[in-house]
């Protein structure tokens, strides 16, 4: 597939891309993800620790309005965050597998039309 081609998709919902988008893609989507899935850990850090400085930065930023959040409520704030952004770097990860090179869709193509013969034959 030339870098001028472009993406078309597969009937199993995979994008077939040029190497370069491919590597591209794979390289960042994985990097978002892995950044999002320890930022996640830090704010389940944040929701557990009372002298987390992430916490009590946020603490003392919303402190500045006038209100004063409670412990429980900051403790609940900081880990649905933390759920979030980890469920957000997971679907970065999963959409950045949908992507496949030309040379990938054959190799799968040639992988079943070998096991379909070779079940034929053996039948």
């Amino acid at each position: 597939m030339s870098s001028d081609t472009p993406p078309r998709r597969t009937s199993d919902g995979s994008v077939v891309v040029p190497m370069r988008v491919y590597k591209g893609i794979t390289v960042f989507s994985t990097l978002v993800a892995t950044g999002l899935v320890v930022f996640g850990f830090f704010m389940f850090d944040a929701a557990t620790r009372l002298d987390n400085p992430i916490r009590e930065a946020a603490v003392w930023t919303v402190g500045l309005t006038g209100w004063t959040p409670s412990v429980g409520a900051v403790n609940v704030a900081f880990g649905l965050l933390g759920i979030g952004v980890i469920v957000l770097g997971a679907g970065s990860y999963v959409l950045g597998t949908r992507f496949k090179t030309a040379e990938m869709v054959d190799s799968e193509r040639r992988d079943t039309t070998a096991d379909s013969q070779e079940a034929h034959d053996d039948g």
